[in-house]
C-alpha cells in the first residue's frame, strides 16, 4: 500500500437499497410523496384482463385520505389516481340501468361533468397478488379531455363500486422509500 492509497477513500461496495425505486416497483409498506402528503402503500393488486393484458393497483393511505394509484402498461405507462365514492351518489336512473340491465349508458353526467363510455371488460383481480383471483367487470367513462374518469366495478351479482379519478404523471410522485423492514 502506497502513500497515495492511504488517502483514497475505500469505495462502499454494498448495494444502495433505495436506488432504482420506481412507482411500478412499490410494494406493501413502501412510502411515497404525492400532492403534498406522504402516502403508505397499504395493499397492492393486479387485474388480469386476459391475453397478457395486466394492470396494477396500489392502495395508498395518508393520515386523512385513501387513494388508488393504477398503472396500465401499453407502449408507455398510463397512471391514474382515483377515490372510491358511494355507488348511491350516482343518479337513480343510471344506477338502475346498471343493476337491472346489461346495457350501460353511453354517457353519464356526474357532478356537472359529462363522461363517455370508453372501455369495458372483465378481469380477475388478485389482492396483494395472492389467491385465485376474484371476478370483476369494469366500465370506464372518460370526460372529453380523457383526463378525468369515472369507473364502475361490479363484484359478484349485486356489489357495485364507483370511483372517480384523473390521469397523473409519474414525475408527480417523489421520495419513494421502502419501510424500515424492507431495506
Amino acid at each position: 500500500m502506497g502513500i497515495t492509497d492511504f488517502f483514497k477513500k475505500k469505495k462502499d461496495r454494498s448495494p444502495d437499497p433505495v436506488s432504482g425505486l420506481t412507482l411500478a416497483s412499490m410494494k406493501k409498506g413502501y412510502f411515497v410523496d404525492y400532492d403534498l402528503k406522504t402516502w403508505e402503500v397499504v395493499s397492492t393488486g393486479r387485474y388480469d384482463w386476459g391475453s397478457g393484458d395486466i394492470s396494477y393497483e396500489w392502495q395508498l393511505a395518508a393520515h386523512d385520505d385513501i387513494i388508488y394509484l393504477e398503472r396500465e402498461a401499453d407502449d408507455e405507462d398510463y397512471w391514474t389516481i382515483s377515490r372510491k365514492l358511494p355507488f348511491q351518489t350516482l343518479d337513480q336512473k343510471v344506477k338502475k340501468r346498471f343493476v337491472e340491465s346489461d346495457d350501460p349508458p353511453e354517457t353519464i353526467v356526474f357532478e356537472d361533468k359529462k363522461y363517455f363510455l370508453s372501455e369495458t371488460g372483465g378481469a380477475l383481480y388478485y389482492k396483494d397478488n395472492a389467491g385465485s383471483g376474484r371476478e370483476v367487470f369494469k366500465w370506464d367513462y372518460a370526460d372529453d379531455t380523457e383526463k378525468f374518469w369515472l369507473t364502475i366495478e361490479q363484484w359478484g351479482e349485486n356489489d357495485y363500486e364507483l370511483s372517480k379519478g384523473r390521469s397523473v404523471e409519474e414525475y408527480q410522485f417523489s421520495n419513494i422509500l421502502p419501510s424500515a423492514g424492507k431495506v
